[in-house]
């Protein structure tokens, strides 16, 4: 694997100048990134599963668990709450045969600025919330350099979930979505043509841990909107790239599969706004 690219001392800030360097060597590292994922990921994972479980209405597993993923997963996901990913990674681990490690780029505030934001990440996420997403006027420079680090940590087993619209979207329709971002577009031209994309669409949650787990222990009757997680069909990076001349037009081309996710929802329960 070659060695990815670091963000350069003179570009960060404060608590920033140990919080990058240091998850850019646990990342840096194959076999620590895995290790990390089988000890504190799995462990993560199953809890946030035990604890969600009675919510979640799962469709697509079964085919994403017999698709062929030699180099990696992207899943190309809408942004509704704060644990989006935290649930749709959870049952791709857990329930298909394709992660083996995890990576989720993460805004760069709190995460990488504060010492407990490096203590969520190691803890609770497994090192797993990188690489950070800087929204200053540094991101010029810096997320360019964080594209190329996703890009050559990808491999088999690999899974990396990104959200296109680049924000949690506040609408009060979960069918509409926010103006895209041309990151994940730049990113697919960088990755392995035989990278796999699968789109997600999430709906039902919330940004509140003590809702989503007392709602998932009550009485059935009383649990509300389930969680429901959508996979659609996986396709080659490569048959994306070839498709669309632009960064920004890639990313439609992904994103195109979960609004098509959204449509089928929309059909089977009707719009039931959250």
């Amino acid at each position: 694997m070659a060695k990815h690219p670091a963000m350069p001392d003179s570009e960060l800030r404060g608590f920033e100048r140990i919080a990058v360097p240091l998850m850019e060597q646990v990342n840096r590292l194959h076999p620590l990134r895995r290790a990390t994922h089988r000890v504190q990921g799995t462990a993560m994972g199953g809890l946030i599963h035990f604890v969600v479980n009675n919510l979640v209405e799962a469709h697509g597993l079964e085919e994403l668990a017999r698709a062929h993923v030699p180099r990696g997963l992207i899943i190309v996901s809408n942004h509704r709450s704060f644990f989006d990913f935290y649930f749709l990674g959870t049952w791709v681990t857990f329930h298909t045969p394709h992660c083996k490690e995890v990576q989720f780029p993460v805004r760069s505030d709190f995460f990488y600025t504060n010492p407990l934001g490096l203590a969520v990440n190691l803890v609770v996420a497994g090192g797993s919330m990188w690489p950070p997403v800087f929204r200053d006027e540094r991101r010029r420079t810096l997320n360019p350099i964080g594209v190329h680090q996703i890009a050559q940590a990808f491999g088999p087993g690999v899974m990396m979930g990104i959200h296109p619209e680049g924000k949690r979207s506040k609408l009060e329709d979960p069918y509409c979505f926010l103006p895209l971002r041309p990151g994940l577009g730049q990113l697919l031209d960088l990755v392995d043509p035989e990278v796999r994309v699968v789109p997600a669409y999430v709906v039902g949650t919330s940004s509140s841990v003590q809702r989503e787990v007392g709602r998932n222990f009550g009485p059935k009757a009383k649990r509300g909107e389930p969680i429901r997680l959508w996979y659609g069909p996986v396709r080659s990076v490569g048959s994306i790239t070839a498709a669309a001349s632009d960064a920004l037009e890639r990313t439609e081309i992904a994103f195109a599969g979960v609004r098509d996710l959204a449509e089928q929802d929309r059909a089977r329960y009707g719009a039931q706004v959250r």
